[in-house]
């Protein structure tokens, strides 16, 4: 039996095969050029979508790592901005200090208070901060709006609010990058606890040469606290061998009523006090250094300060004569604020150096994974070159071998078997 070959069919075999070859090395070709094994989804099914994959991740990363640097520059913006207040602070309290010194004359006292309005003026200008896209740094989620303006009565007034900035720099990690104002300066905690003391002259107030201070005033229930004013009196105390001895006693009022009359006041205990009557009444405590004889002194119950009011007092209290008590008790109550303010102040610059330190953390961890997804990718995605090349030589020698036998059979016709 003769068998028949349509000649069209065999070339049509020979070149459907020359061009599967010749498509081969294009292929190759075009994976050298790039150096990319997988270009596209029909290259390599599976890896393609793993890629994909990889890439997404990455693109992610990438947006992690945008939020990073802005919050990074945030929270330096904040940092420099509160380190500059600490300094400030401590440049006012060395001002304060110099004006409880006795020996100075009044002008000096009038170039210590422009000074301190100086220093003040410093201070709002911190305080009002903006970062690098000009939002306040200090105005909690209002950033476009200046957080302390001066009132009419010299007072600075708050317009941010209680909330802070957030970035939002991994999958499930949030982290500040804006501290609310009234936090760092108008809730600074009270020194001396639950109360302050309000100082003045005269008869219901410090006598002449009075060194009198507040060294603590508190309460088991500040919710239940009320004004309180303390009055001492030294008194001669007869013993029974006719010999007298000196006994400094206080009286005792809250909230308008005199609860402990002519008590003898104990140095290392001070005053503690509960309500007899009352089971559920709150324990006061309070506890004073270099009291004089008729002196008299009111608490208010306060446990924070506003670090604005404080350098304001020390304004109101610079020109004021050197032998008033109460000035001099006044500007000492500055100092004691300052010292809180400044500690304060620290801890909340701690608080922004371990969010800058979370955030270092988690940019290396970032720039670790990305390593590891571009590695993997790449073992997917990037060419063997040497591989290639080897693949292409051989291409070359097949496609050169097809391209002769096509043109051998190309040219054979019924005559050769004749």
């Amino acid at each position: 039996m003769i068998n028949r070959v349509s000649t069209a069919s065999q070339y049509q075999n020979l070149t459907s095969n020359l061009m599967r070859k010749q498509g081969e090395l294009n292929q190759t070709n075009g994976q050298l050029s790039s150096g990319k094994r997988v270009e596209t989804a029909g290259d390599d099914p599976v890896s393609s979508v793993t890629i994909q994959n990889y890439r997404q991740q990455l693109t992610q990363i990438d947006q992690y790592n945008s939020a990073i640097t802005l919050a990074n520059n945030r929270l330096q913006t904040m940092e420099t901005a509160i380190a500059g207040v600490e300094d400030n602070l401590g440049a006012t309290k060395q001002k304060v200090l110099g004006m409880i010194n006795g020996a100075m004359a009044s002008d000096d006292r009038t170039a210590f208070k422009d000074e301190l309005i100086s220093l003040r003026d410093g201070l709002l200008e911190l305080a009002n901060s903006r970062d690098e896209a000009g939002n306040y740094v200090f105005a909690g989620n209002q950033s476009d709006t200046k957080p302390f303006m001066e009132a009419t009565d010299g007072s600075m007034d708050y317009h941010g609010d209680s909330q802070s900035r957030y970035a939002h720099i991994d999958k499930s990690v949030n982290v500040k990058t804006s501290l609310p104002g009234d936090q760092l300066f108008t809730d600074i905690p009270n020194s001396y606890g639950d109360f302050r003391p309000v100082f003045s002259d005269g008869a219901s107030g410090l006598t002449d040469g009075s060194k009198l201070h507040l060294l603590a005033a508190t309460t088991s229930d500040f919710s239940s606290a009320e004004a309180i004013e303390v009055s001492f009196n030294e008194v001669d105390i007869a013993a029974a061998d006719g010999t007298t001895t000196k006994e400094m006693q206080y009286n005792l009022t809250v909230g308008g009523k005199v609860v402990a009359a002519n008590q003898a006041y104990d140095s290392e205990q001070g005053i503690v006090y509960k309500d007899p009557v009352a089971a559920d009444s709150a324990t006061l405590n309070l506890k004073f250094g270099d009291i004089s004889s008729g002196d008299n002194i009111s608490l208010k119950p306060a446990q924070t300060i506003n670090i604005f009011d404080s350098i304001q007092s020390a304004i109101d209290n610079a020109e004021r004569p050197t032998s008033s008590p109460a000035a001099e008790a006044n500007l000492q109550r500055v100092i004691d604020d300052l010292d809180s303010g400044f500690v304060h102040m620290n801890q909340q610059r701690s608080e922004v150096g371990t969010i800058m330190q979370q955030v270092d953390r988690q940019l290396e961890q970032h720039l670790d994974f990305e390593l590891t997804l571009n590695q993997a990718q790449s073992g997917l995605e990037d060419l063997d070159y040497s591989k290639a090349i080897m693949d292409m030589n051989q291409q070359m020698m097949a496609l050169q071998a097809s391209q002769q036998a096509f043109g051998q059979t190309k040219q054979l016709s019924l005559f050769n078997y004749i």
